[in-house]
C-alpha cells in the first residue's frame, strides 16, 4: 500500500521512474474526480465547500510536507513578542481571477468573519491583525482557516487560485479551469471536472472502469484499491465520530454511562473501518490536542450491566439514528447496538429518524487551532462551546466538561482518503494536506483517458 501522508517523499515513491519523454510532465487535460459531498456553494465559509474551495481560494500562509508555514499570499510575517500583533506582508503582482489585483482591504475584508473579536487592519501592501489574547499559532490557524476572496458583481466569490470556477450545478457537477495568470505559474491541469453526490461504491466501479481519475475510499474499498497497487492518498485523521443524545433524551446518566462503558472500539476498528484513522474516547484527535490519551476508550461491560440493572425496562431502551453519508454508517450503529443488549440496553437502529434518542455523527476539523477547534466541535454538537482556552491544561480541561455527563460519546478520528488511477502523477506539494484539502496545481496526467 502506497500512502501519501504529507510526505514529499510518500509521493515521489508511487510514481514509477522518470525515464523518457513519456514521463515527464506536460500540460493538458482534465482530471476527473467524484467525491461524495454535495455542496451548493464554494463560499469558503461553508462546512461543506471543501476541499474544492482550496483550488480557488489561497491563504496568506500555507504548511509544507512537515507541517511548518511558509508563504502564500503573504510572503513574510512577524510577530511582536507577546504574540498579540502580527503583521503579514502581501505578495507583489497576485491578481484575482477577475484580473483585480489583490490588495490589503480584500483581505481584511476575507479574515474579519474567521476572526471575530480580533482588530484587522489594512496597511501598504501589509495587514496588521491585533488581539487582546495570545495568538501563538495564528499562521498554523490562518494556514487552512484563512481564505482570501473578493465579491464579483459577474461570477460571485472570485480567488487568487491555481483554478477558477468555469461551470457549476450545485451539488451535482463544477468543471474548474487552470489560471493563466496564477503568480505560481500556470497548472498542468487544463480543468478539473468534479462530479459531486457520488456514492462510495459507484466512485469505486468508476475509477476500477477508467471513468474517474480520483475518487474517495471506505472501509470496503480500501483493501481492494490496495492490492490493486493503486496509489492512496491520506489526510490526517480529520473527522470525529461520535454519538450524540438529543436534548432532553435518556435524562438518567446511568443509561449514558453505560452505553458508553459497553462499546468495544477495537472490534469495529478493526474489521468495520479496516484499521482506518484512530479509536478515540477524546473530541480533540491525539495529533492536534497530545492529549486525547488521557481518555481511555476500552470497554467495561461488568460496570456497564451493574449500571443498567436497577433501571426499569423502558429507560433501558433507545433509538439511535444515523446519516448514510457517514463511513460505515449502518455498520458502526448496528455494532453499537450489539454491544448495548451485552449491557442491558435495547437500542433501535433507524436512518435520520428526527425523534432518535441519539445519534451517529461525524464533524470534520477544520483548524490547527486547537481551541477553535473544540469550540467548532462543541458548536456542531449543539452545546455551548467552552470558553477559548489559553493553555493546554485549560483546553483538556474545557473537554473534560463537554465529556461529562456522557451526553457526547466519541468513537473515532478517521482520515479522508482518495484513490488515483494510474494515468495521474503528482510531484510536490503533495496532492492533499494535513486537514484535507486538494493541491492539485502540480498534478500532471500521463495519457489520455481509457
Amino acid at each position: 500500500m502506497r500512502l501519501s501522508v504529507w510526505l514529499p517523499l510518500a509521493v515521489l515513491s508511487a510514481l514509477p521512474p522518470v525515464c523518457g519523454a513519456a514521463a515527464r510532465p506536460h500540460y493538458g487535460g482534465t482530471l476527473r474526480v467524484e467525491i461524495h459531498a454535495a455542496p451548493a456553494s464554494l463560499d469558503p465559509a461553508a462546512p461543506d465547500a471543501a476541499p474544492l474551495a482550496s483550488l480557488v481560494f489561497e491563504p496568506l500562509v500555507r504548511l509544507d510536507a512537515a507541517g511548518v508555514p511558509q508563504p502564500c499570499l503573504a510572503v513574510s510575517w512577524q510577530h511582536d513578542a507577546s504574540a498579540k500583533r502580527w503583521q503579514f506582508n502581501l505578495r507583489p503582482g497576485v491578481k484575482f481571477h477577475d484580473g483585480f489585483p489583490l490588495v490589503a482591504s480584500a483581505v481584511v475584508a476575507s479574515l474579519q468573519s474567521v476572526l471575530p473579536g480580533v482588530a484587522i487592519a489594512a496597511g501598504s501592501d501589509a495587514v496588521i491583525i491585533r488581539a487582546d489574547r495570545p495568538m501563538p499559532g495564528l499562521a498554523l490557524d490562518l494556514a487552512h482557516n484563512g481564505l482570501v476572496f473578493a465579491h464579483n458583481a459577474a461570477n460571485g466569490l472570485v480567488g487568487t487560485g491555481p483554478f477558477h470556477l468555469s461551470s457549476w450545478e450545485p451539488g451535482r457537477h463544477a468543471i474548474l479551469a487552470a489560471y493563466d495568470d496564477y503568480w505560481g505559474g500556470r497548472p498542468f491541469l487544463d480543468a478539473i471536472e468534479v462530479q459531486m453526490g457520488r456514492p462510495l461504491r459507484d466512485q469505486f466501479v468508476d475509477l476500477e472502469i477508467g471513468k474517474a481519475d480520483i475518487a474517495e475510499l471506505g472501509p470496503a474499498e480500501l483493501r481492494r484499491t490496495t492490492e490493486r497497487g493503486r496509489t492512496v492518498w491520506s489526510s490526517a485523521p480529520i473527522n470525529l465520530i461520535a454519538l450524540v443524545f438529543a436534548r432532553g433524551r435518556a435524562p438518567d446518566p446511568r443509561v449514558r454511562h453505560a452505553l458508553a462503558l459497553s462499546i468495544d472500539r477495537a472490534a469495529m476498528h478493526n474489521v468495520l473501518l479496516q484499521k482506518q484513522g484512530d479509536i478515540s474516547a477524546a473530541l480533540l484527535p491525539q495529533w492536534l490536542s497530545g492529549y486525547a490519551f488521557a481518555f481511555p476508550p476500552a470497554p467495561d461491560l461488568p460496570r456497564a450491566q451493574a449500571l443498567t440493572a436497577p433501571l426499569p425496562p423502558q429507560a433501558r431502551t433507545l433509538t439511535l439514528a444515523f446519516d448514510p453519508a457517514i463511513v460505515a454508517a449502518r455498520s458502526l450503529a448496528e455494532r453499537v447496538a450489539v454491544n448495548a443488549r451485552d449491557a442491558g440496553l435495547t437500542v433501535q437502529v433507524s436512518p435520520q429518524s428526527s425523534q432518535a434518542d441519539l445519534r451517529l455523527v461525524q464533524i470534520r476539523l477544520t483548524t490547527f487551532d486547537s481551541g477553535r477547534a473544540l469550540a467548532a466541535v462543541a458548536a456542531a454538537l449543539g452545546f455551548e462551546p467552552p470558553p477559548t482556552a489559553s493553555t493546554p491544561e485549560a483546553l483538556y480541561d474545557a473537554e473534560r466538561g463537554l465529556l461529562d455527563g456522557w451526553r457526547v460519546i466519541p468513537l473515532f478520528h478517521l482520515p479522508e482518503l482518495y484513490a488515483a488511477a494510474n494515468r495521474v502523477r503528482v510531484f510536490v506539494p503533495p496532492p492533499l494536506t494535513r486537514l484535507g484539502d486538494w493541491r492539485f496545481e502540480n498534478v500532471w496526467l500521463n495519457g489520455t483517458a481509457p
